[in-house]
């Protein structure tokens, strides 16, 4: 009995030292954990803090070359619009000088590329007139200052500079938006000029589809007219006048001019060569699209309304007035 007293007590004895120990290890765990805790937080602390601190840095940094870009660039914008002005005002001063020589009928002819005068150099021109807008045919004034130029034996060199002298308005506008080697090129400077007044391929058939007679303009005059448009056409699209490339040209512009719209835009944009081309491209646009050649686009009706045809208008027949009355025939109505 003592001996199992003994080792009762001695088991207790263990028991209780076993549990001081994992108390004493669990609060040094505790304690180590919440050191840990502790140096995590500062260390999230300490990163976030650099990380806000390389932001503003960031920020600071982005901002400053943001004003130094937009100075810089302000500073570029001052300069060339400086330099724009100081051409301009170098330009006029150099136009005025050539203008003032022409109208005072002083303008010398330049040396050919043998460095040889004509025997006439130093005569006195007639007044080149200035080009007009609005009231100037380009097309036939240009034709006009070449022929001037020619029969005055001027060097082809010169005629850009002495052109320029007498442009204003828009023809001016457009000559200054060119280049310097550009402005110095007479072709390149009327090819600028046709662009800019519509006188292009393009703008030739538009004026033969849709001209009509002016105020003023006789038969003879209209006629000569369509045919100066007819022919500038021609010679723009660079097309041979044989019947066949001549059909070529004038076909298909009024093949489109009669199709719905979208069909028309569709086949000018492809800038097909031949009627036969045309007529297959039409073709295949109006099967992509379940669609006739006759279908134009139609009003559409609000609801179920429809136009009553007893509804419609018959034309009034012509009237003539004879002191005042009507002679024609009374209005009628469906």
């Amino acid at each position: 009995m003592t001996t199992g007293r003994r080792l009762v007590k001695v088991s207790h004895r263990v028991g209780r030292e076993f549990i001081e120990i994992t108390q004493k290890r669990q609060a040094k765990e505790k304690k180590e954990e919440a050191k840990r805790q502790a140096r995590e937080k500062k260390e999230e602390a300490e990163r976030q803090a650099r990380e806000k601190k390389e932001e503003a840095e960031r920020q600071a940094r982005e901002k400053k070359e943001e004003a130094e870009r937009q100075a810089r660039e302000k500073k570029e914008e001052a300069d060339r619009k400086e330099r724009l002005e100081l051409e301009k005002m170098k330009l006029d001063a150099e136009m005025k000088l050539l203008r003032a020589k022409i109208e005072a009928g002083i303008t010398k002819n330049e040396p050919d590329g043998g460095g040889a005068r004509s025997s006439d150099a130093g005569a006195k021109h007639p007044k080149l007139p200035n080009f007009q807008n609005g009231r100037d045919d380009l097309d036939i004034w240009l034709t006009r200052f070449e022929r001037f130029a020619e029969s005055n034996g001027w060097s082809r060199k010169k005629w850009s500079s002495s052109l320029c002298a007498l442009l204003n308005g828009r023809a001016l506008d457009c000559y200054g938006r060119l280049s310097a080697e550009q402005a110095k090129d007479y072709d390149k400077v009327k090819e600028a000029l046709m662009k800019k007044y519509d006188l292009t391929e393009d703008g030739y058939r538009r004026k033969f589809r849709t001209c009509k007679p002016a105020k003023g303009e006789s038969p003879d005059m209209f006629v000569v007219r369509i045919v100066t448009y007819l022919d500038r056409w021609i010679e723009l699209s660079k097309a041979d006048k044989s019947y066949e490339k001549l059909k070529d040209l004038i076909m298909p512009a009024q093949f489109m001019d009669a199709c719905p719209e979208d069909l028309a835009t569709s086949l000018r944009e492809k800038d097909l060569p031949t009627l036969e081309r045309v007529a297959k491209e039409a073709d295949l646009f109006l099967k992509a699209r379940n669609r006739k050649l006759c279908d134009h686009p139609r009003k559409v009706f609000q609801g179920n309304a429809q136009p009553r045809m007893d509804s419609v208008r018959p034309l009034e027949p012509e009237k003539k007035f004879n002191g005042g009355k009507s002679t024609g025939e009374a209005k009628t109505s469906g």
